[in-house]
């Protein structure tokens, strides 16, 4: 396969978290890990959203050559413009994971933020699977909290999956690509006492990349560039 390309629009380093991540699951892909120059700490609003993909479009040059993009951040920032800018598949981790938990049944979404209820309702409404949205949870945490992986982070992430699974969910969506440090476990333990499946984001969109290499069409929605 050729190279997918993962696209991290935050200043924050994470890089070699990331490949070990994808590479215990697909040790034999070739993947390229971008870090935008000038982009925000974390995204956890619709400004520093902005701000994100204007950082990405600094450096659109850089990701023409790959098979396919990752967007790696739950928010999506420059999904669209990045699809009509280039001529292979963009993938924004939001909207692939809420479409895949769309597809094996009806989901919740937990993930950090004041305003992640609300922003995930917009997604949801955005992308076409609001009607499969059983709930969103607000783990009481910032992204940098996440990325600590601290127990107390882990167990407050785990109250809010168990709370949707309760609450109907067959499957839980982590709201953050920032949990891949930690979904492994969560995702085991969820498993073998609820039999409920777990997303996290990144390794998610990064598995529908990897296979699916049709680019975006020319007319229509992202004919306009």
């Amino acid at each position: 396969m050729n190279e997918v390309i993962i696209v991290n629009p935050v200043k924050v380093e994470i890089r070699d978290i990331e490949r070990d991540y994808i590479k215990k699951q697909y040790s034999q892909d070739k993947l390229k890990i971008v870090n935008v120059k000038n982009g925000p700490e974390t995204i956890e609003g619709f400004m520093t959203k902005t701000i994100a993909c204007e950082s990405i479009l600094e450096i659109v040059d850089e990701l023409k050559d790959g098979s396919a993009v990752v967007i790696n951040c739950f928010g999506d920032p420059c999904l669209f413009e990045l699809r009509e800018l280039l001529n292979i598949p963009v993938f924004g981790a939001g909207e692939t994971t809420m479409h895949m938990a769309a597809m094996l049944g009806e989901f919740s979404v937990i993930g950090p933020g004041d305003n992640m209820i609300s922003w995930t309702r917009i997604q949801a409404r955005e992308y076409g699977v609001f009607d499969k949205l059983i709930s969103v949870e607000k783990v009481h945490l910032t992204v940098k909290d996440i990325l600590s992986a601290a127990e107390s982070v882990y167990q407050s992430t785990k109250k809010a999956a168990v709370k949707s699974i309760k609450d109907g969910a067959d499957v839980v969506v982590l709201g953050c690509t920032g949990f891949s440090v930690m979904a492994e476990r969560l995702q085991k333990e969820i498993w073998e006492k609820f039999r409920s499946l777990v997303l996290e984001p990144l390794l998610t969109s990064y598995s529908v990349a990897r296979s699916f290499h049709i680019p975006h069409g020319r007319r229509g929605l992202f004919g306009g560039h």
